[in-house]
């Protein structure tokens, strides 16, 4: 059957297997390639080089390969781009992508449906009043339906399974409405009145868990009503996590959920959870410090991103990391091993992507098929289960072979305001399953 199929395997494998890592360095605002399951995985690919003129701040890579870009840059690969502009997958310019912003994006989230949630200091996207925050559709036309509005800078921005966006930033106002340094918007941007919080002082990173909840770094000294120096945790509603308080004793840039539930950070501290940790170290899920990490760098630590794998990769204006010397960005191996598994139940009614280790939390997953004769066919947007995510009410095809894809969303960087995607794809013939991959789309760092 693998022979049969052989040469449709080659063609649909480019599209989630043979996919690239992207890394930005974050001092010079150059992009270069990585391809991670490369041995190669030091080396820039020499191909891609589409040279912003300024820093580049956000990276969002689409299911098409296609790469969002966003930062304080005009030019793109010699041609005008103002903060915000796409890059084909060779690292080209997007000519028909250019909506333009009047001052630095800071953040960039994809939804699901292809759109793109954009925030910083703008006033104006696309040629239209917007402030701080908006949304484009996928081809870089405004979303005229999505203008909330803040008063002030917008860092970080994620989208939760349900379709609600959790921004942050240094506003006092959003959507109309006082919220200080964090709130939630529905899908359609209005605000979600049933979330809310406090922050005394800038939100720079959210992360979130599979429970529902939302782990929360920055400069602040009090989150939620309670003194949280720099790093707390809050209830799906916006309350805060009584139980979660490890404390830093300086800024966190950067936050990174593991499948496991365990939290990595990064920033300017040298505490955390009242044990030293050099500018990065890792959480529980319960708050209490990892004991069996502790890297260390010796200088900031802005950004951060996990592969698929488990592995991790830090971005700042170190020169060591681990004890090594590693310029502005490096790569951390994991004790312990990423896992994930994807199956189909044999009357084709059931897609379950089960996840666990070392390897992003994913904060919304998307699932499609491959059916000979229809091409991809998509069947909607994961549910949570315990371990994973699950799509039903399937109705695939018997006696035919059928790839099915799941698409994982999560966020990364710098204010943790990119978005990566980590991808698996499964071949099978009902009442006949093969594994044929564990495919992986990697992660995205700016």
């Amino acid at each position: 059957m693998v022979n049969r199929h052989s040469n449709r395997i080659s063609a649909l494998a480019l599209r989630a297997v043979l996919r690239v890592t992207l890394m930005v360095c974050l001092l010079t605002g150059v992009l270069f390639v990585l391809p991670v399951p490369d041995a190669r995985a030091q080396s820039p690919d020499d191909g891609f080089n589409p040279l912003a003129n300024a820093g580049v701040w956000s990276l969002a890579m689409q299911a098409d390969g296609k790469i969002v870009v966003g930062g304080s840059f005009t030019t793109v690969d010699g041609q005008t781009r103002e903060h915000i502009a796409r890059l084909n997958p060779d690292g080209s310019l997007d000519t028909a992508f250019n909506p333009g912003a009047n001052d630095t994006v800071f953040a960039l989230t994809l939804q699901p449906d292809g759109k793109i949630v954009v925030g910083g200091s703008f006033t104006t996207l696309g040629g239209q009043a917007r402030s701080y925050i908006a949304r484009l559709n996928p081809d870089g036309s405004l979303d005229a339906a999505f203008n909330p509005g803040t008063n002030s800078t917008v860092k970080t921005l994620a989208v939760q399974a349900d379709g609600k966006i959790v921004g942050g930033g240094y506003f006092t106002m959003l959507g109309g409405s006082t919220q200080q340094g964090i709130g939630r918007l529905n899908p359609g941007g209005s605000l979600d009145a049933a979330f809310s919080s406090v922050a005394n002082n800038g939100v720079m990173a959210v992360a979130l868990q599979a429970d529902g909840k939302i782990v929360v770094g920055g400069a602040f000294t009090t989150l939620g009503g309670g003194a949280r120096e720099h790093i707390g945790r809050l209830n799906s509603n916006g309350s805060l996590d009584a139980a979660f308080n490890p404390g830093a004793n300086d800024i966190v840039w950067s936050l990174a959920t593991q499948a496991d539930g365990k939290i990595v950070a990064g920033g300017e501290f040298t505490t955390l959870g009242g044990q030293a940790r050099e500018r990065i170290g890792r959480l529980n899920h319960s708050g209490s410090l990892d004991a069996t990490f502790n890297p260390g760098a010796d200088n900031d630590v802005y950004a951060l991103a996990l592969q698929s794998d488990g592995k991790g990769l830090a971005g700042g204006p170190f020169t060591a990391l681990g004890g090594q010397p590693r310029g502005h960005i490096g790569r951390l191996s994991s004790l312990t091993a990423a896992s994930q598994r994807l199956t189909v139940d044999p009357g084709g009614t059931t897609v379950t992507w089960t996840r666990s280790g070392t390897g992003p939390e994913l904060a919304c997953v998307t699932f499609e098929a491959w059916i000979e004769g229809s091409g991809f066919i998509p069947l909607g947007s994961g549910t949570r289960i315990n371990g994973g995510w699950q799509v039903t009410g399937l109705q695939l095809p018997s006696q035919q072979g059928v790839w099915i894809f799941a698409h994982g969303y999560y966020g990364t960087g710098l204010y943790a305001g990119g978005t990566s995607q980590v991808q698996a794809i499964q071949y099978v013939y009902l009442n006949h399953t093969v594994y044929l991959h564990a495919a992986y789309l990697p992660l995205v760092l700016r």
